[in-house]
């Protein structure tokens, strides 16, 4: 059977320690003696116990003396200590504690106290020695995570700077390539069909690289939120604007139904991104001749902003997850676009941050309505 705890009883009188010993060892705890401060110094140089009977009237070093070491050496200034006084003498008490002990008994005690005051300030230990533990283990893991995301904020840093650029100048030179280029006659449509490939892809990786960085931010707690007198319908048209040539492609109608008088208090680089990942998420998911409308309506304190297409829907059971980075999972567009649904993560995280909702109203074959609500403007300024 397993100790509850080990003591060691420092006490000159051999009656005293063997009847303490035989009172604590039938309490299952692993006694240790002996008979002089000198001799318990020497002891918890190569052994810590849980606890410290200590007699104040020793013979040579006596009992306050031994306290006094004990606390002064590192190694053992957390073992708790009990004095065993003869004494009520209240000077001589309060001079215990001052040297660093815990509690004091009175001879002659009784068993009962002894034992409470004993299975007390072991159990107080023996809890304090796992804490001190398990707050060890926390610095070490914090230290583990300090360092972890460091190397993250390095990782995203690269991603920044020495991605982000060169995939810039590769998207402009497929623009460009896309624009500038005339087939002869004899070309057929393969040069302009693998053009229309690379550009597409330059377009869809620049958009997941800006979303996985504004994520980062977001997780990281970098991501400034800096709210501003917006025009709704201005932004709206922006964003338009940046998927005239991805709607065109498949014959897709984009209408702005927004009001011009409405203005939002929003993050204008946030609010940004909100339309312009919804627009291009619904630019994937309809198929060609289709439409898809931004609209907004004002209510109370704040702009309910719909972004709606004639698209295929989403199945029911799969609208609650779309916004949840656990359960959301790519799927392809209707002409194959790919994706990673990290956009719509990143719209929820935007959303919260103006204290707003988002949530998806869908039907099978029908299409789906994206509504977001953010605050609005009624001071009137821009």
């Amino acid at each position: 059977m397993q100790h509850k705890g080990s003591i060691l009883i420092v006490d000159d009188s051999q009656a005293l320690l063997s009847l303490i010993t035989s009172f604590l060892e039938a309490e299952n705890y692993r006694i240790f003696s002996v008979e002089t401060g000198e001799l318990a110094l020497e002891f918890l140089k190569g052994y810590s116990p849980n606890l410290i009977l200590l007699d104040r009237t020793l013979p040579q070093m006596d009992g306050i003396e031994v306290c006094k070491r004990i606390k002064e050496d590192q190694q053992t200034a957390n073992i708790p200590v009990i004095f065993l006084t003869a004494t009520s003498d209240v000077d001589a008490i309060v001079e215990g504690f001052r040297m660093g002990a815990v509690d004091y008994i009175t001879k002659p005690f009784q068993k009962e106290e002894l034992l409470a005051r004993v299975n007390s300030h072991i159990s107080l230990y023996q809890m304090t020695q796992k804490l001190n533990e398990q707050t060890f283990v926390l610095k070490q893991s914090a230290e583990r995570l300090k360092e972890l995301n460091a190397t993250k904020d390095k990782f995203f840093s690269i991603i920044a700077h020495d991605l982000k650029n060169p995939l810039n100048n590769i998207l402009q030179l497929s623009h460009l390539l896309k624009e500038s280029y005339k087939p002869r006659k004899d070309d057929g449509n393969e040069m302009e069909e693998v053009i229309d490939h690379l550009t597409q892809t330059a377009d869809n990786t620049s958009k997941l690289l800006s979303n996985l960085l504004d994520w980062a931010l977001v997780q990281r707690g970098r991501m400034t939120y800096n709210p501003t007198s917006v025009n709704l319908a201005a932004i709206a048209n922006q964003c338009i604007q940046l998927f005239h040539t991805n709607a065109l492609t498949k014959n897709i109608a984009l209408n702005n139904q927004i009001d011009n008088n409405i203005k939002v208090l929003a993050d204008e680089n946030m609010l940004v991104t909100l339309i312009r990942n919804l627009v291009s998420n619904a630019i994937k998911f309809t198929p060609n001749n289709g439409a898809i409308s931004v609209w907004a309506t004002p209510k109370d304190s704040m702009v309910e902003i719909a972004v709606e297409d004639t698209g295929v829907g989403i199945e029911p059971k799969k609208v609650a997850k779309i916004f949840s980075i656990t359960e959301s999972k790519s799927t392809y567009g209707t002409n194959g676009e790919h994706g990673t649904g990290l956009g719509l993560i990143i719209c929820k995280e935007f959303v919260n941050m103006h204290n707003g909702n988002i949530w998806a109203e869908s039907e099978i074959n029908k299409g789906t309505r994206f509504i977001f609500t953010i605050p609005i403007d009624n001071t009137g300024g821009m």
